[in-house]
């Protein structure tokens, strides 16, 4: 695999200035998007199996909240292990290339996918199996650490002016249909299967999908152009320039992120668990309102995108972030055992959150120079997310089993609310070129 990946960058083609004309790259945005997809597949499909194998990685006389608890515990090591791998990995984004990033991240995404696929249960080899979960979804989170700031500059790059926000839409409607893509195969499963064999093996069938579209991804992104800075004559960036340099961005893309991946990760992937948690709503019905939710948020990406553009990056997240904080605590306490008022009010979600998603691309990568675009995204940017987005299912389960629900809603609006000043106070980028 070193060898390949080696390879790989030694042929890659020279760097490439960003373009000028109105034309999108279509082949270069193709690399970027369906590696994209499949990376999401793989990360998603963690979050929306995770209460159908809990309780394989656990003893048998835990109780099913309590298995629960364990696997977002693990969902929420593999976010933390995403700030150091996005430091590292955005380091070598900018001074090795995007191609080469992307590459690497694609390939340990699949690992990662097949070694859950293929984990032995808690009753076959005890605790080595939480170990091997754990292990796996380490895999992951270095990979997604990584992916982020390489694939986030590398799609800025190639973006004609003003259509920055529109390329950040698309990326973001196609990470959307893999979760789609995902959900379909759950809710297939869970149809077809009996429950009794979807705990048993029904969701080792997805974690192998999941790894086998991960070789299309490698070869995709094989034909990839290179996009980032030159560094083969003059000084090379340390791995803190960026923060050095650009502390104030710094702290900026983790005051735009805050509520931002609380709510992505609340409204996208943890209502499930959630509807069956507080509502006792049948998973298989959680899992059908998200599907139409995640239909309504890849419509809302393809919108949003030239939206940002038109009207730029701070107008559409302050919008965004003024509807989610203010009606974030009305929505949650209106959820129970109904799929029709859950399906509508995680799709009006999902649409909202569109704009932050078709908007926050574009806007972190005009915070930065190039030469630390990637690492200066990457690290905020992920730490944000594993401190914030990874451990807000967990939470939200911790609530639960402490009996005071009614304040997880609270604490998803706050965070929000921090984000909305950030929104309010940052200065409009989007009509201007990327900093070189």
């Amino acid at each position: 695999m070193a060898n390949a990946i080696s390879n790989d960058t030694q042929a890659a083609p020279l760097v490439t200035p960003s373009p000028t004309s109105g034309r999108i790259p279509r082949r270069q945005l193709a690399s970027a998007a369906v590696g994209n997809l499949i990376e999401w597949f793989d990360w998603n499909a963690y979050a929306f199996l995770s209460i159908y194998f809990a309780t394989q990685f656990f003893p048998k006389d835990a109780s099913p909240l309590v298995a629960l608890m364990g696997t977002f515990g693990i969902l929420a090591v593999g976010f933390l292990v995403r700030p150091l791998s996005s430091l590292i990995l955005g380091k070598v984004s900018d001074l090795v290339g995007r191609r080469f990033t992307l590459l690497i991240t694609v390939y340990g995404m699949g690992i990662g996918s097949l070694m859950i696929a293929v984990a032995p249960t808690y009753e076959q080899v005890g605790v080595l199996a939480p170990v091997l979960l754990l292990l796996a979804r380490i895999i992951h989170g270095i990979c997604i650490g990584g992916e982020y700031g390489a694939m986030s500059a590398f799609a800025m790059e190639i973006a004609p002016q003003g259509k920055r926000g529109q390329i950040g839409g698309m990326l973001n409607a196609v990470a959307v249909l893999g979760q789609i893509f995902v959900v379909v195969l759950v809710l297939g499963a869970a149809w077809i299967l009996p429950a009794a064999d979807m705990v048993e093996y029904g969701w080792r069938i997805i974690f192998g999908i999941g790894a086998a579209l991960s070789l299309a991804g490698i070869w995709i992104r094989r034909g990839m152009k290179e996009t980032a800075a030159d560094h083969s004559s003059g000084d090379k960036p340390g791995l803190f320039t960026a923060f050095a340099k650009h502390p104030r961005q710094a702290v900026q893309v983790v005051g735009l992120t805050l509520g931002f991946t609380a709510m992505v990760y609340v409204w996208g992937s943890y209502m499930p668990a959630y509807a069956k948690t507080y509502g006792g709503l049948d998973p298989k019905y959680g899992m059908i309102a998200t599907l139409v939710s995640l239909v309504a948020a890849l419509v809302g990406a393809l919108i949003a995108g030239p939206l940002s553009d038109k009207y730029g990056r701070r107008k559409t997240m302050l919008a965004a972030g003024v509807i989610l904080a203010g009606g974030t605590i009305p929505a949650m306490g209106l959820i129970s055992d109904s799929l029709a008022t859950l399906m509508i009010l995680q799709s009006a979600a999902m649409l909202v959150l569109a704009l932050l998603q078709a908007s926050s691309m574009a806007a972190y990568c005009e915070l930065f120079p190039r030469k630390v675009r990637a690492s200066g995204i990457g690290f905020p940017y992920s730490l944000t997310v594993a401190l914030i987005g990874g451990t807000a299912p967990m939470v939200g389960t911790q609530f639960a089993a402490w009996n005071i629900g009614g304040a997880f809603p609270w604490y998803v609006a706050g965070l929000m609310a921090v984000s909305v000043f950030f929104y309010a106070t940052m200065k409009e980028t989007a009509f201007k070129p990327l900093p070189e």
